[in-house]
């Protein structure tokens, strides 16, 4: 949840008035380490939010996704663990799954 920049400046200026920051933090009900953190980036000059979401490009390419597709439909039990050496990349068995999920495909859940 991102709050208002008007909430960030007062809670910020009561803290710089010399309140403690679980005061404050209690008193708008907010959590002491967004306290700190507002804090931290408003002597830094960076009170705005920062942005949400992916902080780079993901690491699989066109020719990965095709892959995937290409081996599901092969092999439909196939699972995310056994993809993972066969992309072009190095990533997490979680990246695998989160694609596989984008692309719609569904692997069967072995029990």
């Amino acid at each position: 949840m991102t709050y208002s920049m008007d909430l960030r400046e007062r809670v910020v200026a009561q803290v710089e008035s010399g309140e403690t920051i679980a005061e404050v933090a209690r008193r708008f009900t907010v959590s002491r380490p967004a306290v700190k953190d507002w804090r931290d980036r408003a002597w830094r000059g960076e009170l705005k939010p920062g942005v949400s979401g992916p902080k780079r490009p993901t690491k699989l390419t066109e020719a990965d996704d095709a892959l995937m597709r290409e081996q599901v439909a092969l092999r439909p039990g196939i699972t995310a663990r056994e993809l993972v050496p066969m992309l072009s990349v190095s990533v997490t068995i979680a990246t695998v799954c989160r694609r596989l999920i984008q692309l719609n495909l569904r692997l069967k859940k072995r029990r």
